[in-house]
């Protein structure tokens, strides 16, 4: 009797292990989706605590930081929602710790997370940094979220060399990206850009006017733009080749060139006051 049940409870781990598990048609749609998803592809729209490293106190790596944040904003035709960091008390409230490593088309990318505590708010930012690259363009903000009486935030979806930055608050807005060589250019779909918009008094708040090829900025270019440094709207203009700033750029705040700098590449090599 006892050889008998033996044989049974053997014959029954045999069918057990011979009959294949059959996946629900929910887990198969979640594996297609797995595999389907190209691995460069991904969307930036939280921070992850666990990657936010000490806290940076060297008032040399600070001051880098917040140039490079600067220089982030100030890419924005518009005046940025966040412009006043740079304004009166706020820039000393302002902190920066390192974050995790990204990559992107398979360029890496150093992070950096900065944030302040308002009396009546919070704000914090993840910004990507080339450190190999001391181009124009080697960074960007790829988050921020903005907990006051009016909430804000951008997020960032990667696809392959594009980035799609989403702006949601007030005014919600997006904007295109294309990493070429290791930085992050404007990528536009129309050839010929002319534009105006925001009309204040009996002029355009903002103006965009040029060429473009392959969907980058080509040639000579008008930009009518919010700047940090000036604190206001001003005319830039100049040559642009492959998306990046060459030559001579005119900064003209009111009327007359106030300053000059000179591009090579997307990167200054000198600056002066005519």
């Amino acid at each position: 009797m006892k050889f008998i049940l033996c044989l049974l409870f053997l014959f029954q781990i045999k069918t057990c292990k011979s009959e294949p598990t059959t996946p629900s048609k929910n887990q198969v749609s979640s594996v297609s989706r797995i595999v389907e998803k190209p691995q460069d592809s991904y969307i930036i729209n939280s921070v992850d605590q666990n990657a936010v490293g000490k806290k940076i106190d060297d008032s040399e790596k600070i001051k880098k930081l917040k140039n490079i944040l600067k220089q982030s904003f100030e890419r924005e035709i518009e005046r940025p929602y966040m412009w006043d960091i740079f304004v009166g008390s706020n820039d000393s409230l302002l902190q920066f710790y390192p974050y995790r490593n990204f990559e992107i088309n398979n360029t890496p990318f150093t992070s950096y997370y900065a944030k302040i505590n308002y009396e009546d708010g919070n704000y914090q930012c993840i910004m990507l940094v080339n450190e190999n690259s001391d181009q124009l363009y080697n960074s960007m903000i790829v988050f921020e979220d903005l907990k006051s009486e009016e909430n804000y935030q951008r997020y960032s979806e990667v696809k392959g060399d594009k980035i799609d930055v989403f702006m949601k608050g007030p005014k919600s807005k997006s904007l295109v990206y294309q990493l070429k060589d290791g930085v992050f250019l404007d990528y536009i779909d129309a050839q010929i850009v002319d534009e105006k918009w925001g009309k204040q008094k009996n002029n355009f708040e903002y103006q965009l006017k040029g060429s473009t090829n392959n969907h980058l900025k080509n040639g000579y270019w008008i930009e009518k733009k919010y700047s940090i440094d000036y604190n206001k709207n001003i005319i830039e203009d100049g040559n642009y080749i492959n998306g990046q700033k060459d030559g001579e750029w005119n900064y003209s705040p009111e009327g007359p060139v106030d300053k000059i700098e000179v591009y090579k590449s997307g990167k200054v090599v000198k600056v002066y006051y005519p």
